[in-house]
């Protein structure tokens, strides 16, 4: 009780950047007192807890962890909605749903982290440079509060998100502190054992999606090494080296029935990279169109067995909204942008009616 309740103290401190002299002032006592709480070594009088609760936005029931975890299913649910109100009401509204029930649910590391990393996507969408950096801190805070979890999963992701944010920002020393301490590769695999019994205990479906679930993964990172491998070859001055890259990146793609989307990245690295504008162009066109329909990937014999999840009907509007927002931000498609094509393509991409036809490709 006074670990958890300790916990909890200090987790909301720092939601709010109060530091523990602040805090102390505010409900009179010492700093001594309040380290006492946050390390469990003692726990607030009775009397202090309605002072407590006011002073870090929450309740005594929250104070007290009495709604102190979530379930994966629970934290899953609270971030569609934070979603949906951004989709609904924007950035900011989403972000103080958000913050209200990380305070509600202290306990809960998954909603910090999930939140966070839809929170970072949602300012991507916006593509308002005032409102990123007016938030940056905070989602940044987030990942930090994510990094300090006892779960190793949560934890471990936490680290690859802040270490990532290090790199864009070229804290090269501090990104490499980060990705010292992820995990290496597991030497057992505990899906394939989950996928073992499953099929001992004749469960195909069960088996069937979990290794479709891998496949998934598998063929959408193998995408990404081919794209990355395209851009060392060109910074290598490698060019046919890597067109022939693009075309193999295609061609498995294809034969692993990605979305086609997926199909098109490799040429887009190859393309921007050498400032084609026209073949760019074409690129982009491709996979704007490809993002209106909803990824039928349950039609393909390979994942079969997949189940879509919620909200996931909403997945082609996001990426559409994130790749134009890409291509009006990053200084690598500057330029596109001043190109009649271009506006044409960004406005059709950019219509309310996403369900409205495309241009052919």
């Amino acid at each position: 009780m006074k670990e958890q309740l300790g916990k909890t103290i200090q987790h909301l401190r720092k939601v709010h950047c109060y530091t523990q002299e602040q805090m102390a002032d505010a409900v009179g006592v010492s700093v001594a007192a309040v380290s006492k709480w946050e390390n469990g070594v003692s726990c607030p009088d009775v009397m202090l807890l309605p002072v407590l609760a006011r002073y870090l936005d929450t309740d005594i029931n929250s104070l007290l962890s009495f709604h102190k975890n979530l379930s994966e299913a629970e934290a899953a649910s609270l971030i569609n909605e934070v979603s949906d109100i951004f989709f609904g009401s924007g950035f900011e509204a989403a972000y103080a749903f958000l913050m209200e029930k990380i305070r509600e649910y202290p306990g809960s590391d998954r909603l910090v982290l999930n939140g966070a990393m839809v929170l970072n996507g949602a300012l991507v969408m916006n593509g308002d440079l005032e409102e990123a950096e007016r938030y940056e801190e905070q989602i940044e805070q987030l990942y930090e509060k994510a990094s300090e979890s006892e779960d190793p999963a949560i934890c471990s992701q936490a680290q690859y998100m802040l270490a990532s944010r290090y790199m864009g920002r070229g804290e090269y020393d501090r990104a490499e502190a980060l990705i010292d301490r992820l995990p290496d590769e597991q030497a057992y695999d505990k899906k394939q054992m989950q996928v073992n019994l499953c099929l001992a205990r004749n469960q195909l479906a069960a088996a069937g999606e979990m290794e479709e679930q891998k496949l998934m993964l598998a063929a959408s990172s193998l995408s990404m090494v081919l794209v990355t491998l395209i851009d060392i070859a060109l910074r290598e001055g490698r060019d046919e080296d890597a067109r022939y890259l693009a075309e193999t990146a295609e061609s498995t793609a294809r034969a692993l029935d990605m979305w086609e989307y997926t199909v098109q990245l490799p040429w887009l690295e190859l393309y921007t990279h050498k400032k084609d504008r026209d073949n760019c162009l074409k690129t982009l066109r491709c996979m704007l169109a490809s993002v209106t329909e909803e990824w039928d990937f349950t039609s393909s014999p390979l994942y079969r067995h997949v189940r879509k999840k919620a909200g996931e009907e909403r997945l082609g509007a996001k990426m559409k909204e994130t790749l134009i927002s890409t291509i009006e931000q990053d200084g690598r498609y500057a330029f596109l942008r001043d190109s009649e094509e271009w506006k044409k393509i960004r406005s059709a991409g950019s219509g309310t009616d996403r369900s409205a036809g495309q241009d052919e490709t």
